[in-house]
């Protein structure tokens, strides 16, 4: 479910990102600019876009990131969990062996 929200996410943005971009162009091409003008205003435009691709790439990185973090505290205290009842079983069954050699020996 999480890779579909994930997924819905990726295309929402790159549907903003195309969408922001085709009215952009379409604006400056209706104005009326001089050619060095409309250069400038595109070259600002897509340093612009570069910008927030990244920050949003950023902001994912970081989710992914507090992700991998989360699965390895949780891999991490299931670790625990089973070491701890790992060593209970082991202490009762040296009391087992124990007790069976007591009852053998007598």
């Amino acid at each position: 479910m999480q890779d579909n929200d994930s997924g819905t996410i990726k295309g929402l943005f790159i549907g903003l990102a195309i969408g922001f971009m085709a009215g952009a162009v379409t604006a400056l091409f209706l104005t009326t600019k001089t050619g060095e003008e409309l250069r400038a205003d595109i070259k600002k435009i897509a340093l612009d876009i570069r910008d927030k691709a990244e920050e949003k790439a950023s902001n994912i990185k970081n989710m992914s990131k507090e992700k991998y973090s989360e699965i390895v505290e949780n891999v991490l205290a299931s670790y625990k969990k089973v070491k701890d009842l790992t060593e209970k079983e082991i202490e009762l069954i040296k009391k087992i062996v124990t007790e069976q050699k007591e009852v053998v020996s007598k």
